[in-house]
C-alpha cells in the first residue's frame, strides 16, 4: 500500500526514542553514530532504575521506560524483568477483589498512586491510552511481562485466569472498550494469550463495534486502538485494519504525520501497526 505523503519526515534527525526506533528499524539508517546514540539512552535509563526495580516509584514513569528498552533494548531482560517485577506487585499480597457485577479482579494490578492516575488521564502520548488506572497497570503488566521473560509467572498466569472470566461475565469486553483495549494490548501481544479463544472473542467484540469510517465506536483513542489491534495476526484483526485504512489515508497530514498533537508518537503508532500487518 502506497501512502499520499511519505510518514518519514518527522523522524529524520530524531534522537528520541520513537525517532532512534524509526531510522534504525524503518529508515535504513543503521549507522555506528546513530546505534551508540541508542545505547547510550538505553544506558542512562538504566543508570536511573531504583533499586525495587521501578523509575521514581510510578507506574507512568516505569511503562515509558519499559517500552523504550522494549524498542531499543528488548534484549535487557535483567533490567526489564526486575522493573516488570515491581509492576507485577510482588512485594505484596495478590489482590483480593470482586467487582459489582461478580466480576473478578482477584490478582490483577491496581496499586497505584494518586500521581500516577493523574498523569493517566492527563497525558494523550502513552503507549496505554487513558482510562481506569487498574487497568492500564494491568495491561502493562501482561504486555511487558511477555518481552521481558516473566510470561511463565504465578502473577501473569492468575491475572489472565480472573481476566478470562471478566470477559465472560461482561460478554466480550473488560470494562468501558477504552479500558478494554489496554487489557487487549496485553493479550494480543503476550505469547500465552495471542491466539486464545479470549483473544479472539475481545477482537470478535471490537469488530461488531467498528464502524464505516475505520473507528470503533466508544474508543476516542483511534490511534491507541489501531496499533493494538494491529498488533495481532488473527483473521478479525485483518479484517479492522483493513476497514481501518481509509481513516489512515484521510487523516494524514500534509506533513506525512498523523495527529494535532504528539504528532511523532501518533505516527510511530501507525506505522509501527502498518508494519505489523504487513502493510508498508
Amino acid at each position: 500500500m502506497k501512502l499520499k505523503y511519505s510518514p518519514y519526515g518527522i523522524f529524520k534527525g530524531s534522537t528520541t526514542p520513537y525517532g532512534l526506533y524509526a531510522r534504525l528499524n524503518w529508515m535504513n539508517e543503521s549507522t555506528a553514530k546513530l546505534k551508540g546514540a541508542a545505547e547510550r539512552l538505553v544506558e542512562s535509563i538504566c543508570r536511573d532504575q531504583l533499586h525495587n526495580g521501578s523509575w521514581g516509584d510510578s507506574v507512568v514513569e516505569t511503562s515509558e521506560n519499559l517500552h523504550i528498552l522494549s524498542l531499543l533494548a528488548p534484549d535487557r531482560a535483567l533490567v526489564g524483568g526486575k522493573a516488570v517485577d515491581w509492576v507485577l506487585e510482588k512485594e505484596y499480597p495478590p489482590m483480593v477483589l470482586i467487582s459489582g457485577d461478580g466480576s473478578p479482579y482477584s490478582g490483577l494490578f491496581f496499586r497505584m498512586s494518586r500521581r500516577d492516575t493523574h498523569e493517566i488521564y492527563r497525558r494523550d502520548d502513552l503507549f496505554f491510552n487513558r482510562g481506569c488506572s487498574g487497568f492500564v497497570k494491568t495491561g502493562a503488566a501482561l504486555y511487558f511481562s511477555g518481552i521481558f521473560g516473566r510470561k511463565e509467572e504465578t502473577r501473569v498466569a492468575g491475572a489472565f485466569k480472573s481476566l478470562d472470566k471478566v470477559l465472560e461475565v461482561r460478554g466480550g469486553r473488560w470494562c468501558s472498550l477504552a479500558c478494554s483495549n489496554n487489557i487487549l494490548r496485553g493479550y494480543v501481544s503476550h505469547p500465552k494469550k495471542r491466539n486464545s479463544p479470549q483473544t479472539r472473542e475481545a477482537l470478535a467484540h471490537l469488530e461488531k463495534v467498528q464502524m464505516g469510517t475505520g473507528g470503533w465506536k466508544t474508543i476516542p483513542y483511534f490511534y491507541h486502538a489501531f496499533n493494538t489491534v494491529a498488533s495481532s495476526k488473527l483473521p478479525s484483526a485483518r479484517r479492522q485494519i483493513e476497514r481501518a485504512m481509509s481513516r489512515i489515508l484521510r487523516s494524514q497530514n500534509r506533513d506525512g504525520t498523523w495527529g494535532k498533537r504528539h504528532r511523532e508518537f501518533k505516527t510511530f503508532m501507525v506505522l509501527d501497526g502498518l508494519y505489523r500487518q504487513g502493510i508498508v
